[in-house]
């Protein structure tokens, strides 16, 4: 508490160069550092980005030509099963057997209903 009270009296001025001070001291490495020429480390960690970013370019186009070669490859399956007729057949053939179920349930229900 008595420290506090002896910061109040201090005049602005002491204050002020004691602020200054610290200000000062804390200020100075990013000052030095900003100041002081590209060395070694700067450079390896400059080639260091350069290498992943690189790395990342090439993984992204990889992956965009696996992903258009993907899709061209399924464009050529479907379009071939498209064209099977074994397939065509086969699915009309379900087709009209459950649309027959469906017309007979509807048949035997509406029989149902009305009694017969």
């Amino acid at each position: 508490m008595a420290r506090i009270e002896a910061l109040n009296k201090l005049p602005f001025l002491t204050s002020f160069f004691i602020f200054l001070l610290f200000l000062a001291v804390e200020t100075s490495p990013i000052i030095a550092k900003v100041l002081a020429p590209r060395g070694e480390y700067d450079f390896k960690l400059a080639e260091r980005e350069d290498l992943v970013k690189s790395w990342v370019t090439q993984q992204k186009a990889q992956q965009e030509i696996l992903v258009k070669t993907d899709k061209e490859l399924n464009n050529r399956v479907y379009a071939d099963i498209a064209e099977e007729e074994a397939l065509y057949a086969y699915k009309k053939k379900m087709a009209r057997e459950l649309m027959q179920q469906q017309a007979d349930a509807f048949y035997k229900k509406q029989k149902g209903i009305l009694g017969g």
